[in-house]
């Protein structure tokens, strides 16, 4: 009886595990952090305030993270002070579109370099510490009498002063999480970050149950939750990560951090590790469930970020995240152009429907419109048609005009020995800038510039007809003229040395012209007879013999 429960419970265990395993569905990345059942949003420190200063400036503070090239729009801005800071070791780039009634600050140890030198001479602060936004905070306020608004821009595009001015009634900052969107000053563009969320989902019937795990070497401390949905959840994260509920919460949690649910502290809290295995195992068994509905993993390190859970059948996005979530998106790191010509004054482009024959030159100009004044770099380029790729040699060609684009040229005769075909031409390219505190060149990473190419291998004609030039022709007329001038030379030496005078006879009919006689003996003529004709008896006979009375023999004559 005893080894018949142990048989059972095994087999209930075992069954469980099997279960467990089987759950869960496999996590894949999420295009812009948002799809039809989680959608994932930063939640940056920052401020806006209604702040200036007597003078009527305005005290902007930009916080950068994870930046490599982005573009500053400033035109449009109000008189200001914009100071930029980042704790970040590796460089970064700002395409500067400048405006002289703005004053820009760096930090010190803040390594940005402005490509567009700016109008007014760039400050370089010796305090207070890069990255450090509170300490930034304190000095501005210590400066300038306050600050108008903070902004943290994790990987921009573009930011862009709109030059609307605040209307908030306080004028002190106090650094809070915040949506970018809801700043007047400031339209910020980001890049859509690659790996933030991971999530699946399988549907099936009955309540549903979503797992949110942060893994322990995330550094996220708060978290936003806002559930449409009537069902169970599990929100796990490292030791010290605060899930603040923002709803009322209407079926189960479970987690292994401090909850609050509207401001109430929310129980029970496990032991729970990052591993899927046993997060699964835990949920099923604390649920009594049989399914996972959908399994997600955040990787964004940040301090704030909010969630949003909704049922899977909702395909649309919550109406208050639509505004703030960005399309995704995935832009070139800056603007770039390559066109192709046929002809080396770059006038005659090639369009895509061209094809190109592998024995001519290719001309390509690489360009951008947006940033004309910065030189471009060509340091590779390559052909590629899958599976094939191959390192493409170019010359650079001069060009003597203003703001002119980088000229190359290229031959594909590399391609002669494959067939036709669609073929991306690509180079890696950088921006290129001199730097305003040391007059230093910097420039940007490199990116890839491409352009697809339709690519004729050359095929040599085989003719086998002669063409002949003008000087064929002559030289042929003047061989004739030589051979004629020997015949004739050779007939008068005949007749010289013989004494045998040439005699020509030629007669002519309506039919033909025939040579009749050619004698080399003046006494002895011999008449050639023409062709009989059969004349028919019909014919007349006086003319006949008319005809017959003109003949003589050579005897006759003689006598």
């Amino acid at each position: 009886m005893k080894s018949i429960c142990c048989v059972v419970v095994l087999c209930s265990l075992l069954c469980r595990i099997s279960a467990a395993s089987e759950s869960i569905c496999e996590p894949e990345d999420v295009s812009g952090n948002s799809n039809d059942w989680i959608v994932l949003q930063e939640k940056p420190l920052g401020c806006w305030t209604d702040f200036q200063t007597e003078n009527g400036t305005e005290v902007h503070i930009i916080s950068l993270e994870d930046t490599s090239l982005f573009m500053v729009n400033l035109t449009m801005a109000n008189k200001s002070v914009v100071i930029f800071t980042s704790s970040s070791a590796q460089p970064s780039h700002a395409m500067l579109q400048d405006n002289p009634a703005v004053s820009i600050y760096v930090t010190n140890g803040t390594l940005l370099t402005f490509i567009h030198q700016t109008q007014k001479p760039l400050q370089i602060l010796t305090a207070p510490p890069a990255g450090n936004v509170s300490a930034v905070l304190q000095w501005a306020e210590e400066t300038f009498g306050g600050v108008t608004s903070i902004t943290t821009a994790r990987s921009p595009k573009t930011i862009t002063f709109t030059g609307v001015k605040g209307s908030q009634n306080s004028s002190r900052c106090e650094l809070k999480p915040e949506t970018p969107a809801e700043k007047p000053f400031i339209h910020l563009e980001l890049n859509e970050p690659t790996g933030a969320l991971k999530s699946c989902y399988i549907k099936h019937e009955g309540v549903k149950l979503h797992i949110i795990n942060i893994p322990d070497d995330v550094t996220i401390r708060h978290v936003s939750v806002h559930l449409l949905c009537d069902c169970n959840v599990v929100l796990r994260g490292p030791a010290g990560t605060q899930w603040i509920i923002k709803n009322s919460l209407k079926m189960g949690i479970l987690s292994n951090n401090q909850i609050h649910v509207n401001s109430f502290p929310v129980s029970p809290r496990i032991a729970i590790s990052d591993n899927p295995t046993d997060i699964t195992q835990k949920a099923l068994s604390y649920f009594s469930s049989i399914s996972i509905s959908s399994y997600s993993e955040i990787h964004l390190n940040v301090t704030h970020v909010e969630v949003w859970i909704t049922d899977k059948s909702s395909l649309a996005a919550p109406a208050e995240v639509e505004k703030t979530t960005p399309a995704p998106t995935s832009p070139p790191p800056f603007p770039v152009q390559m066109q192709l010509f046929s002809s080396p004054d770059f006038t005659t482009p090639i369009d895509n429907n061209s094809r190109v024959q592998s024995d001519k030159r290719v001309y390509a100009e690489i360009s951008s419109q947006m940033f004309q004044e910065a030189s471009i770099k060509v340091s590779s380029c390559w052909v590629r048609s899958t599976p094939v790729t191959r390192e493409m040699p170019f010359k650079e060609e001069p060009c003597f005009i203003k703001d002119c684009p980088k000229r190359l040229s290229f031959s594909f005769q590399i391609l002669q020995d494959l067939p036709a075909g669609s073929w991306d031409l690509e180079c890696a390219v950088k921006l290129c800038g001199i730097k305003r505190i040391n007059n230093e060149e910097s420039c940007t990473l490199e990116t890839p510039v491409k352009r697809n190419v339709q690519v004729k291998p050359f095929t040599p004609t085989t003719n086998s007809c002669f063409e002949f030039g003008l000087s064929a022709v002559l030289g042929i007329a003047f061989g004739g003229f030589l051979i004629g001038v020997l015949l004739t030379g050779a007939l008068w030496f005949i007749k010289i040395r013989t004494g045998h005078p040439v005699a020509l006879g030629m007669r002519s009919t309506a039919a033909e012209l025939s040579v009749l006689s050619i004698s080399g003996c003046p006494c002895g003529l011999t008449k050639r007879q023409p062709v009989p004709t059969h004349p028919s008896p019909s014919e007349n006979s006086s003319a006949n013999a008319s005809i017959g009375s003109t003949q003589s023999t050579p005897t006759s004559s003689m006598a």
